[in-house]
């Protein structure tokens, strides 16, 4: 029998529920929390962000938001209140900088010839997609793949959970505790963050969740779990994003093997992770297996077009205890989008042309030597990690954590909060190394200034 772990994660908040008993939620960067009470105040008079407040849903991860942007280029974001920022946050779809000049003509020129395809034809632009991520997929999936495509992480993330129920005749699955998949009812259910299941009632079923594998315990409960034979499929993160932490290859290798011995799928979320990211074109790289399926999206669509992909192994179409040719898995109306996969195309060739993966990997191992020791000194640090321009810097306090992003913010760097206590920095992977040198300078003083040692006492 499954029972779904609640794990907390991300920057702290209080609040009261209907009984005024106050409840701990944590993740992400909160605005709800006193420092962003503190820089709404701050804030000039925005008629935008007023209207936005006042006609959208309020979320604790977005409305009320932070400022309006008005500019976004390269690595930098300007805003109405004259902030120019340093965008290491980027929300993970910033690759290849805000408005790469290919994107935007290979946009256009899809737009003018076909800029929509409707649902039971295809289109050349749809097939060369297909084919590229086919060749380029990572171990025995290279070649050896087919594809779905569809707008959206979350959307990909629930074709992959039917490929596997599909295929295995099975309805469990294993997720991880601090992962997170998604913000649909599916894709929520396998996140392993409370703040995406309070309120919403009964999750889907069967979702099974464990610690992280960077844990100690947490592949013996998989495998005991696996022994039962009734879970359809582990879904994972290769590397943890929101704290940049990668279990061991032997650790990877007794998840695919237990896997192998059961008859369960793995499946790799490479939404925030790939393209690059980690120093390697796909994070499951560095694990030494591969998946029997991957899920990418984000900044696939070069931060312009949403745009995500299921690909998975090529012999799922026709075996399976019910074959996917028999199914009707997700015709989503922008399944296969002429302007999203021309948009992908062109990240792919950015990627590749500008050579980002080596890129990713040389900065980011610089910033490490450069950085780590510096940021180590600072009271209050407790790690700094980097996987390619995936960044770190792990603090004791989670109070001191979210006082920095606001010290950043105002100093221009933004950047995101994960796992409770971790400044998290994805840099565009062609950002220019003065830009990553004068943020990381400007994440040394804020640090410094976050520092409870600084704080004005009452």
């Amino acid at each position: 029998m499954c029972f779904r772990t609640v794990f907390y994660s991300g920057s702290v908040t209080m609040l009261a529920d209907a009984e005024d008993t106050m409840i701990r939620i944590t993740e992400g960067d909160q605005n709800l929390t006193e420092q962003r009470a503190q820089w709404s105040e701050a804030l000039p008079h925005n008629k935008t962000v007023l209207r936005d407040t006042d006609l959208y849903f309020h979320q604790v991860l977005s409305t009320p938001c932070l400022d309006e942007i008005v500019r976004a280029k390269g690595a930098e974001i300007t805003t109405a209140s004259g902030r120019t920022l340093l965008d290491f946050h980027g929300n993970s779809v910033h690759q290849i900088g805000f408005g790469h000049p290919d994107v935007i003509r290979a946009i256009e020129t899809q737009m003018r010839s076909l800029p929509y395809c409707t649902r039971r034809y295809t289109n050349r632009v749809a097939v060369e997609l297909a084919e590229r991520l086919v060749s380029l997929a990572p171990g025995s999936l290279r070649g050896n793949a087919r594809v779905l495509l569809t707008p959206s992480g979350s959307a990909a993330v629930g074709l992959a959970l039917k490929l596997a129920f599909a295929v295995t005749g099975r309805y469990k699955t294993i997720a991880f505790n601090d992962a997170f998949h998604g913000a649909t009812i599916d894709a929520a259910s396998l996140s392993g963050q409370d703040l995406f299941h309070r309120g919403m009632g009964p999750m889907l079923p069967g979702v099974c969740h464990v610690p992280p594998l960077t844990e100690p315990g947490s592949i013996e409960q998989i495998e005991k779990l696996l022994d039962a034979r009734d879970i359809a499929a582990v879904i994972a993160e290769p590397i943890r994003a929101t704290c940049v932490r990668l279990a061991s290859t032997s650790v990877w290798e007794r998840v695919r093997n237990a896997c192998d011995r059961t008859g369960t799928l793995l499946v790799l979320d490479e939404i925030p992770t790939g393209l690059g990211r980690s120093g390697k074109l796909w994070a499951s790289e560095h694990t030494g297996i591969t998946p029997d399926i991957m899920v990418i999206g984000k900044g696939l669509g070069g931060g312009m077009i949403p745009q995500a992909a299921v690909i998975g192994r090529a012999e799922f179409n026709e075996t399976g205890t019910t074959p996917v040719r028999e199914l009707a898995l997700g015709h989503y109306t922008h399944e296969k989008s002429p302007i999203g996969c021309a948009a992908a195309i062109a990240t792919l060739d950015t990627i590749e042309n500008e050579s980002l993966v080596e890129r990713s990997h040389e900065l980011g191992s610089w910033w490490l030597d450069a950085y780590r020791a510096p940021l180590l000194r600072i009271p209050g640090v407790n790690d700094v990690r980097q996987i390619g321009l995936m960044l770190a810097v792990e603090l004791n306090d989670p109070e001191h954590a979210d006082r920095a992003m606001y010290e950043s913010l105002r100093s221009g760097l933004s950047f995101k909060v994960g796992a409770a206590q971790c400044l998290v920095l994805f840099p565009p992977l062609n950002v220019e190394s003065t830009q990553l040198e004068r943020a990381s300078e400007t994440l040394l003083a804020a640090i410094k200034r976050a520092h409870p040692s600084t704080q004005v006492r009452s």
